[in-house]
């Protein structure tokens, strides 16, 4: 009996069965995830309290605030910040001593985008610096080419106006323009503004020195283009208090927000423009999976940063020197609304939790505080409590997958001991040469075990039995039947007798019954013979010449035909017996045939297997017949043919016996019946 696969067995349906297992760690995981929900509004309630209490605080230093954002205003580059320069630039009309300052340029744009600037404000000793780079597609020089104007207001108070506006690139100076009511003598020339203008592929850039003295804390900046007439200005060129603010930090704030802060969390405050006065606090650059990190197997540590759930609002970097703050948490602060924000760094798996509010004054929103913190705590319970949960899953799955596998295997071998000892009970003709005796735990195995082992015994009693019946059969219908023959023979003598044809019927079915009576006692005999039968090898094909000789000289009316005999065919077997089934199929096909026909035997070699086919032309057998064994049945029926049931019978024993095959056919062309017996065959 062939095995069934792995993936149609116990142990692997068994196995399917243990994957409901994983409904446990997935129900955990879903719980850490709701903790992780609960957690994450927390935190951001507690951003959004600690928001509001800076807030508080800072509204007691309202001097710090200049100006008052209106309610639905934009924010513009009105006001500039000055950033406290670590080394003093060299003015060469270059930016390469400013890229470390380049997240904090202003940019101002034209409104059909073809005229850009970008402003940088900074302070070195006794000195202000300005970069100035400006994207223009025309660069033009002289009286009607590009400029630069700086409105300012000096120590007293004074609108002070200057203009920039070289001849060629290279080393520039300010020119001082006059208003109204200055005298015509007033010098229009500021030796102390001195700078460098170097154009580039996309514009020029140009680089300014001016003393800190010159200006008091107003500054505005306006570039004029020369080809297109449009004008950029950082803000007002006039009157002196509608300039731009110079705006700084606030060392009085940001000592205000120290002793406020909480750790591991960053404070921004801002101006009314989103420029920052003051900050404090620092964000860790990654966030730790957990206290006991070092010692997780990598694997575990990919798989926890895999399922965890890092949901954020936007992908964005905040350096700690940021000094403007235009992202949506500022910006809706600016305009009265608090709200949060969640972003994650490019760098870093931790999101960090954004809360912003206004601080509002008498005379509206002053500025904002922005409160930022990452979500490392959070993520560390979670992913010290996602660490357990795969350790008490991985054990959990280990040791109860192995017991279940323990379980099938010894549940499947149980089994296939059952399966061993039903198949080894009896040999392939169907006889009994071990009876089943089974032995095993009260369970529903171990009952089937027995329930299998008492019908088989019953089974092979009542084969026995049957067998023994047919021997007692037998005897007990030879004694009647030689009554018959010796009665109807002198009837058959008597003169004048009128019954000849009723006696000529008699004798025949005398015959019959004779011949019924020879084959039930040669099937008794071929059960005997296949108890104790012992197969040996022998040539087929030259015992199968002269079996077919001596069929010639008994049937010298029919010819007989045989093929495919010419080289020797070995095979292992019971000679005498696989020669009876042969016989009685030749007998059947000589008795069968159509008068005057040949009956054909053809031997047909294979790889494994050599076929003996006896073909006999006449009408065709029904359907039900032609299937074996049911059509046994159907041919013992068959008043015509008395005899083909039982010689099928016997043929089908012997070839089952042999590890065969018995067919039968109904053959067109020409018009037949073919029964083939398949034996293996023995190189």
């Amino acid at each position: 009996m062939s095995r069934s696969h792995f993936w149609h067995s116990a142990r692997f349906k068994l196995l399917l069965v243990s994957l409901t297992l994983l409904g446990i760690p997935w129900a955990g995981y879903r719980f850490i995830q709701e903790t992780e929900r609960f957690l994450r509004d927390a935190q951001d309630q507690a951003l959004q309290y600690t928001a509001s209490s800076v807030a508080n605080v800072m509204q007691g230093y309202e001097d710090s605030f200049r100006g008052v954002a209106r309610s639905g205003s934009v924010l513009t580059f009105r006001n500039l910040f000055l950033h406290t320069l670590e080394v003093a630039p060299q003015l060469d009309g270059y930016r390469d001593e400013w890229i470390h300052y380049r997240n904090n340029f202003s940019r101002l744009q034209s409104v059909d985008d073809k005229l850009q600037a970008d402003i940088l404000l900074g302070r070195y000793g006794r000195y202000l610096y300005l970069l100035l780079g400006v994207r223009d597609p025309h660069s033009d020089f002289g009286e009607q080419g590009d400029a630069v104007d700086l409105a300012l207001t000096d120590e007293s108070g004074a609108l002070r106006r200057y203009r920039i506006q070289p001849q060629a690139p290279g080393w520039v100076a300010a020119r001082r323009l006059r208003s109204a009511d200055e005298a015509a003598d007033t010098p229009v020339s500021e030796p102390a503004i001195r700078g460098e203008w170097q154009n580039d592929a996309n514009g020029y850039t140009l680089e300014l020195r001016l003393p800190r003295d010159l200006l008091q804390d107003r500054l505005s900046l306006r570039f004029f283009d020369g080809h297109s007439r449009q004008a950029l200005a950082s803000g007002q060129m006039s009157p002196a208090d509608a300039l731009g603010l110079i705006v700084e930090r606030s060392a009085m704030l940001e000592r205000a927000l120290v002793p406020v802060a909480p750790p591991a969390t960053r404070i921004w405050v801002t101006d009314h423009q989103g420029l920052v006065l003051a900050s404090t606090g620092r964000l860790a650059a990654d966030a730790p999976l957990s206290t006991d990190e070092s010692g997780m197997p990598w694997f575990v540590q990919k798989l926890i940063l895999a399922v965890l759930p890092r949901e954020a609002d936007a992908v964005a970097d905040l350096p700690d020197d940021q000094t403007h703050l235009f992202m949506r948490p500022v910006v809706d602060a600016l305009s009265g609304q608090p709200t949060s924000l969640r972003r994650q760094p490019r760098a870093g798996d931790a999101v960090v939790v954004s809360a912003a509010v206004p601080i509002r004054g008498s005379e509206g929103v002053r500025g904002a505080v922005l409160v930022e913190q990452t979500t490392s705590a959070v993520l560390s319970i979670q992913n010290l409590a996602l660490q357990r949960l795969f350790g008490l899953t991985l054990l959990f799955v280990t040791v109860a997958g192995i017991g279940l596998l323990a379980f099938a295997g010894r549940l499947v071998s149980r089994i296939t001991q059952l399966d061993n000892k039903v198949e080894a009970m009896a040999n392939r003709s169907g006889h009994m040469v071990d009876p089943l005796d089974f032995e095993g735990p009260r369970d529903e195995i171990g009952d089937l075990g027995r329930s299998l082992a008492s019908v088989v015994g019953r089974l092979n009693d009542d084969k026995r039995c049957l067998g023994s019946m047919v021997a007692r059969l037998a005897q007990e219908m030879r004694g009647p039947l030689a009554a018959v023959r010796s009665a109807l023979e002198p009837a058959g003598q008597a003169p004048g007798s009128g019954r000849s044809a009723d006696l000529e019927q008699a004798r025949r079915a005398a015959r019959r019954l004779e011949q019924v009576l020879v084959r039930l006692c040669a099937t008794t005999r071929l059960e005997q013979a296949l108890l104790q039968a012992k197969p040996a090898d022998f040539d087929l094909a030259a015992r199968l010449r002269r079996q077919i000789e001596d069929l010639r000289k008994v049937h010298p009316e029919v010819d007989i035909e045989l093929r495919g005999t010419d080289k020797p065919i070995r095979i292992r077997g019971i000679a005498d017996l696989i020669f009876q089934a042969i016989a009685g199929l030749v007998e059947n096909a000589v008795d069968l045939h159509r008068p005057g026909s040949r009956v054909s035997i053809r031997c047909s070699v294979r790889p494994d297997s050599v076929e003996l086919g006896v073909f006999h032309p006449g009408p065709p057998l029904p359907a039900a017949m032609l299937d074996l064994p049911a059509g046994i049945f159907e041919c013992a029926g068959r008043d015509e043919e008395p005899s083909l049931g039982l010689e099928l019978q016997l043929a089908r024993r012997i070839t089952q016996f042999h590890g065969g095959m018995l067919r039968m056919a109904n053959l067109s062309d020409p018009a037949g019946v073919l029964i083939s017996m398949t034996l293996p065959r023995r190189d």
